[in-house]
């Protein structure tokens, strides 16, 4: 990847489309007719725009021939992403392959001129920096791809505690969906241009990792563990098998339901595809372990008891679908690796778009942890993750 695709992926701004130019969009694009206006919202995104609605698309009527109203996303794609028409086209094949093995997850819905994918001009607004001024500036507009997806219900897995048999059964739950997708082609994928979240290309962050250090200690810890991953990760990779995966397991894209006495939550499904490549399925886990890791921290458990927490979701994984032991001596280094990733890139994208909160909350956390974790050996860690 050249430095010219990762800035301009790094630079990105979500378009400007708020509640009502939403509305108007699914109307003209997808023919949908909102029953209730007040109840449409977005949701937090990192780099695109969703929007919840509830309404009636044409010609959806029930076996009594009554119209039906059903819940949707509309999904409006950051102008670099929506250059790729092949790609996202491609997470469309994705997503209709796995609800055709029985996976839930949502679905693209025909456009009113039967395109599951629409490209829209749309505006934007980016920040301008001048003599240490900063302002927002509206920047000229961009063709945006533009996709209604089926809504699907559920808790996020962030919102529940994630126990150790929930993690279990998420790993169990990965492995399943990595095997279906063992099978799955698409020539879309090998477009993906966007690669600054893969772990493969993480040598496109190096030159940002001191633009996103605030201070020499932060600056040391990015630097050591970019260097072992790229030295100690990325020669071996070639003795892999690669494989279509989700690419970003996080707790905000796993649905949970409560499980049938009630007492505690099962996983329901798989949300936004948006990082789906073939690459290697180490770093699924790793992804996930990571942002579990997290996520653990945030609801009250100590570094230690996050790290070794993450083990379950492993343990999960190998039940169904074992990594090799080439796989899992990268894995260590591959979760230390999605930390950087998430600190970098996150700091260095709210420094172009301050306002969007959701870009520094788990900055600061993951350095934290990314500290405490270096701490650790590989041996060590794998050891644990694999034998409790």
């Amino acid at each position: 990847m050249d430095e010219e695709s990762c800035e301009g992926h790094l630079t990105l701004t979500r378009p400007y489309v708020d509640n009502h130019g939403a509305v108007k969009l699914a109307d003209l694009l997808f023919g949908l007719r909102i029953s209730d206006l007040s109840k449409v919202k977005e949701f937090v995104s990192y780099e695109d725009r969703n929007f919840y609605f509830k309404g009636v698309l044409p010609n959806q009527k029930n076996k009594q021939g009554n119209s039906t109203e059903d819940e949707f996303v509309l999904k409006i794609l950051n102008h670099v992403d929506s250059q790729n028409i092949s790609y996202v086209n491609a997470q469309n094949a994705v997503l209709l392959y796995l609800k055709e093995h029985g996976f839930v997850c949502p679905v693209p819905m025909r456009s009113l001129s039967d395109k599951l994918t629409m490209e829209c001009e749309l505006s934007s607004y980016g920040l301008s920096v001048s003599e240490g001024n900063a302002k927002i500036q509206k920047l000229p507009r961009r063709i945006n791809a533009v996709r209604l997806l089926s809504y699907v219900p559920g808790k996020l897995l962030k919102d529940v505690r994630c126990t150790n048999d929930l993690l279990f059964n998420l790993g169990r739950y990965i492995a399943k969906m990595n095997k279906v997708l063992k099978n799955f082609q698409h020539a879309g994928l090998c477009d993906l241009v966007k690669q600054e979240w893969d772990l493969a290309q993480l040598n496109v962050l190096e030159r940002y990792i001191s633009v996103a250090s605030q201070d020499i200690s932060e600056f040391n810890l990015l630097q050591h563990v970019y260097k072992k991953f790229v030295n100690g990760v990325i020669p071996k990779l070639g003795d892999l098998d690669k494989h279509v995966i989700h690419g970003d397991l996080n707790d905000e894209n796993v649905l949970v339901v409560p499980t049938q006495r009630g007492d505690s939550h099962e996983i329901a499904g798989i949300l936004d595809f948006g990082e789906t490549s073939d690459s290697y399925r180490v770093f699924e886990v790793a992804i996930c372990m990571a942002y579990i890791i997290m996520r653990r921290v945030q609801q009250g458990d100590t570094h230690l008891e996050a790290i070794r927490a993450a083990g379950h979701v492993l343990r999960g994984y190998q039940s169904v679908y074992s990594l090799s032991h080439s796989e899992l001596e990268l894995l260590y280094l591959s979760v230390a690796a999605r930390f950087l990733q998430t600190c970098v890139i996150g700091r260095y994208k709210q420094s172009l778009e301050p306002e969007n909160l959701y870009l520094s909350q788990t900055c600061q956390l993951g350095l934290k942890i990314l500290s405490s974790y270096n701490a650790f050996s590989a041996e060590e860690t794998l050891n644990y993750w694999l034998s409790t």
